[in-house]
């Protein structure tokens, strides 16, 4: 997640005035804060925006709220659903102002040729029978690809309680732990798997999309039988209790720069795919996957 210090008016041309501080917590090369930034500086929508560190957690969004200023925004994605679902989600979402979400990266589940997966449904098969009996590799435990892989085995009807989750720090050490052998299947981020799956070294088994992804030769997790779909998602949210003309002309930015043809653009070439969805539609879609975080975390024992 980040804060981005916003001046408290706006500017000549729509654009809000004051230099912008934007602060981004680990993982650090979280490409997302810096095409914001691009962006929305070249569109005239926001000034000058800083990048620098920021802290993580229940606790961070918790104060966050209470700075109750009109000139910072936080940068949210799956990490502060998960420190939300850790706590009284609903009253951490209501505390702050949900504004937009902009966009997201499909997550797959891969194999190397080796593999006896062959193909989702081998994969499915196996959950079925005896979910303790694969080992799945993927980032941090409590990542996107670990909550993933619970939706997906939930989804199947298998016990997501009796997963074997191998965490690595990324996705680069998943490819490596697939391609020497040490695990038949995993779970990344289409940015970073394009490339092998391109040159043949990795095969997809199934994308968390709703439609198929063009070049990759995989059905979705909707059509295997998970009948789910999850993104790896990056939005906007303000402190609680805006004024009503500040909340409204940060909403007018967001709509601007999602609906922007430079922000398309900046999507496909980050192999990400533009999710706006704003205001009290993010909100409630907010509260609905902080509970459907908080239920799979707990089968997993994040919780």
């Amino acid at each position: 997640m980040a804060v981005i210090a916003v001046g408290c008016g706006p500017g000549q041309g729509g654009m809000l005035a004051g230099h912008m501080l934007l602060l981004v917590p680990a993982p650090a090369g979280d490409p997302f804060p810096r095409t914001f930034k691009n962006v929305a500086e070249a569109r005239g929508l926001l000034s000058e925006i800083t990048v620098t560190p920021y802290g993580a957690g229940a606790r961070a969004i918790a104060e966050f709220a209470r700075l109750r200023r009109p000139d910072r925004l936080l940068v949210a994605g799956p990490a502060l659903v998960a420190a939300a679902a850790t706590g009284d989600a609903d009253s951490l979402i209501a505390s702050t102002t949900p504004l937009a979400r902009l966009a997201g990266e499909w997550l797959l589940f891969v194999a190397s040729p080796r593999s006896g997966f062959h193909d989702f449904d081998a994969l499915a098969r196996q959950l079925l029978r005896d979910p303790a009996s694969v080992e799945m590799a993927g980032r941090a435990a409590g990542s996107p690809d670990h909550i993933l892989y619970g939706l997906t085995a939930r989804g199947l009807g298998a016990d997501a309680r009796l997963l074997r989750y191998a965490a690595f720090a990324d996705t680069a050490q998943v490819v490596g732990a697939l391609l020497d052998g040490r695990i038949a299947v995993g779970i990344g981020g289409y940015r970073d798997l394009a490339p092998r799956l391109r040159s043949g070294t990795l095969r997809a088994l199934a994308v968390s999309a709703p439609d198929r992804l063009p070049g990759v030769d995989a059905p979705t997790l909707m059509e295997s039988g998970a009948r789910h779909t999850y993104a790896n998602w990056r939005g906007l949210l303000a402190p609680g209790a805006l004024p009503d003309g500040t909340r409204a002309r940060l909403l007018e930015v967001c709509q601007e720069l999602g609906g922007s043809a430079a922000w398309r653009q900046a999507c496909l070439r980050a192999g990400w795919t533009p999710m706006y969805l704003a205001d009290d539609d993010f909100r409630e879609w907010l509260r609905t996957e902080a509970r459907r975080a908080r239920d799979v975390l707990a089968d997993l024992g994040v919780l």
